[in-house]
């Protein structure tokens, strides 16, 4: 039975969701449905093996009783099929464009559920300033632009998605990583054995001595290697690991905003994030406050 707890006036959780999705999934007896994230009522009840959150009013769903095995399509926020469950995994749509797998290769659809990028790749992920990082059969990355063409070559061990025109490679495993910029091909060399990728303008490295920190474009430190895991930034906001214990959220000056509590990272969208806590799902808002609190 799920176990949702109101913990602030209602007049507040108005407040700060107001500009977001009005709809976020939970799980209940391993099935994913949507509450309405100001009043806590289901509007879609558990029925899904996995359900994503809404982006552009749409969510990825499946259907079927194994992860594995599923179908996945796209329903609204009445929970209707708007592109009925077809491909073996989906991902949510960026700049108009959602990942797909069909028959264990990875393309492309519109919003209509048409095949815009034909299945070909060994993975692929999202779109972002009309590039996105993929792969063929070798399992080497390159960036492809909307028609499905590479305009970075598949020659990389590691890649992440675009960010203000420039893109994190690793080219082969044992290499230190190089933040490329797209138009003139210049590289930055670093030191770091990990990168996660920019996203707010820094991204999270691992130092040779494994602890993660927070570079800025040029790949100098703005917050120290001092974590032992981290995120991604998200409105202003990262969750980082300190010895492998739990998760909190610190700002861009590296302070923390939400003490380690959480034994799973999330990330904020649209104000709040999903986290876990021992056998709960829990929702936080930026100031650490559980909105909901439900069992899995």
């Amino acid at each position: 039975m799920r176990k949702i707890y109101f913990l602030i006036v209602f007049s507040i959780i108005i407040c700060s969701c107001l500009q977001a999705q009005s709809l976020i999934p939970f799980i209940e007896k391993n099935r994913f449905g949507f509450l309405h994230k100001t009043n806590g009522r289901t509007v879609i009840p558990p029925q899904f093996i996995f359900a994503s959150a809404f982006k552009d009013s749409m969510a990825v769903a499946a259907i079927g009783n194994y992860i594995v095995s599923s179908q996945y399509g796209f329903i609204n926020e009445k929970g209707k099929w708007i592109i009925t469950p077809q491909f073996n995994s989906a991902d949510q749509f960026f700049e108009g464009k959602a990942r797909v797998q069909k028959n264990g290769k990875w393309g492309y659809i519109n919003k209509k559920g048409v095949i815009i990028i034909q299945p070909q790749f060994s993975q692929c992920h999202n779109f972002s300033e009309g590039l996105a990082p993929a792969s063929l059969k070798n399992n080497l990355w390159g960036l492809i632009d909307s028609s499905g063409k590479f305009v970075l070559q598949p020659i990389y061990y590691n890649i992440s998605s675009v960010f203000a025109g420039v893109v994190c490679t690793q080219q082969n495993m044992t290499d230190k990583w190089e933040i490329i910029t797209i138009k003139n091909k210049t590289n930055i060399k670093t030191s770091f054995t990990r990168m996660n990728g920019f996203a707010d303008s820094v991204s999270a490295a691992r130092d040779t001595s494994n602890k993660w920190g927070f570079v800025d474009l040029s790949g100098q430190w703005i917050i120290p290697p001092t974590y032992t895991n981290a995120g991604n930034f998200s409105e202003g906001l990262v969750a980082v690991q300190k010895d492998y214990k739990s998760w909190g959220f610190i700002n861009k000056k590296g302070e923390w905003i939400i003490a380690p509590q959480f034994d799973r990272m999330g990330s904020f969208n649209n104000g709040l994030a999903m986290m876990e806590m021992g056998n709960d799902i829990v929702y936080i808002n930026k100031e650490g406050t559980i909105l909901y609190r439900f069992q899995r």
